[in-house]
């Protein structure tokens, strides 16, 4: 009661008791209730002075821990858990090691032991400029999309690209995938995962970049990424999905915010099961996807879920392919993958192509290859390249002829003249 010592407490309900004090007087004297006065007074006629004790007066704290537990969680944090954030390592004594431990314990005795946790928080600066965005009401409404290149496998190591998306109703983490780069084949793979776990959201939230909006380039720029710049757009625009696209990081802070979360979190899951490749990384992370979304999910503002049912595997297959246009050469054949190819259909009849026609050529996700010409699926065959035939040499050293206008012609003029 604000501090009061029980002395006073006792005598202000005595007086309360014996009617020298109202109780509204009572309750203005000690800052509480008047039905807490009354509760006090009925307390203090069967208890006495001990009812104003605080009940766990003169018990250990439920969670108290004792000094051999204590150390015990000192030395799991300089050695099997060093680098965790404090919350995390909180759940790791109660869930793994069989150590019962609030966080605020945990806190304590860490850093009366000298350490900081690495994700401390940042002192609060002046208000945002950019005021956080209501979440979307259905799951499944808008998935924000990005990747984010980190030592995720230690500072010794190098650096690797981790693809993700976040739910923005609920802040499910939708799919994960780690590749060398920032590549069309990571986020195709996370869409795999979006797609035969949840089915097809209504849209997508990302960066301003070549992989999710063209940008036509000079002839000087031209990489091989002008193959492969538009096909994640397209993809969207066959599964019906729109694709919206913003130079604001702030705009999609639920994403830039989960980076921050896994850039502690995953990091030390991965350190600590010895993962060092982008191998194993892939193969843990829907083990972390689970763990994460059942601590961390909420639900939806609106009970349902806006995912349309999911293609076919098949389906799918050649929804996350790759696109490639190649022009027909005057044999009905084209360059690709430096080799030369033909279209044959399922009857094993070679396709008529004129010549400059372009042809759509598409590596679906499983690695078949296929063309459209003539609105016509087609299977490519590999053919052997033309080999020009080689001219016969002539036999022996040719007659040298000099030219009508050579000085030798003229100095032999001038000779049978004289």
């Amino acid at each position: 009661m604000n501090g009061l010592n029980d002395a006073y407490v006792e005598s202000v309900i005595t007086k309360a008791r014996d009617g020298k004090l109202t109780t509204a007087q009572a309750a203005a004297k000690l800052g509480i209730s008047k039905q807490y006065v009354n509760r006090l007074k009925r307390a203090y006629a069967k208890k006495g002075a001990s009812a104003f004790g605080h009940g766990n007066r003169g018990k250990a704290p439920k969670w108290k821990t004792d000094p051999e537990t204590e150390g015990r969680i000192l030395s799991l944090y300089e050695g099997k858990y060093a680098g965790f954030n404090f919350r995390h390592f909180a759940e790791k004594l109660n869930e793994e090691e069989g150590i019962r431990a609030t966080y605020r314990n945990v806190h304590r005795i860490l850093t009366s032991a000298g350490f900081k946790s690495p994700k401390g928080h940042k002192s609060r600066k002046e208000k945002a400029k950019h005021p956080s965005r209501p979440r979307r009401k259905n799951f499944g409404e808008l998935l924000q999309i990005d990747a984010s290149i980190h030592n995720w496998f230690g500072e010794t190591l190098p650096k690797a690209t981790l693809h993700g998306a976040i739910d923005d109703a609920t802040g499910t983490v939708m799919g994960l995938f780690f590749d060398k780069e920032e590549t069309l084949k990571g986020y195709y793979e996370m869409m795999w995962q979006i797609l035969n776990k949840y089915g097809i959201p209504e849209a997508f939230y990302g960066d301003n970049r070549t992989i999710f909006e063209f940008r036509k380039l000079s002839e000087k720029s031209q990489t091989i990424d002008r193959d492969v710049h538009i096909n994640f757009k397209r993809m969207c625009q066959q599964l019906g999905i729109e694709l919206i696209t913003t130079s604001v990081s702030q705009a999609k802070g639920r994403i830039e915010r989960l980076w921050g979360t896994l850039q502690s979190r995953l990091i030390s899951e991965l350190r600590l099961r010895g993962i060092t490749t982008i191998g194993e990384a892939n193969a843990y992370l829907p083990e972390f996807m689970a763990d994460y979304n059942r601590r961390f999910a909420i639900k939806p503002e609106m009970e349902s879920s806006v995912f349309a049912p999911a293609p076919s595997p098949r389906e799918i297959d050649f929804y996350l392919s790759v696109e490639f246009q190649r022009v027909a050469d005057n044999g009905s054949s084209f360059g690709f993958e430096g080799k030369r190819h033909q279209l044959i259909d399922e009857d094993g009849i070679v396709a008529k192509i004129p010549l400059k026609t372009v042809v759509d050529i598409y590596v679906t996700r499983s690695g078949k290859r296929v063309a459209v010409f003539d609105s016509r699926l087609w299977d490519l065959v590999e053919i052997e390249r033309r080999q020009a035939e080689p001219k016969p040499k002539p036999v022996g050293r040719p007659k040298y002829v000099p030219g009508p206008n050579h000085p030798w012609r003229r100095y032999v003029l001038k000779a049978k003249k004289g």
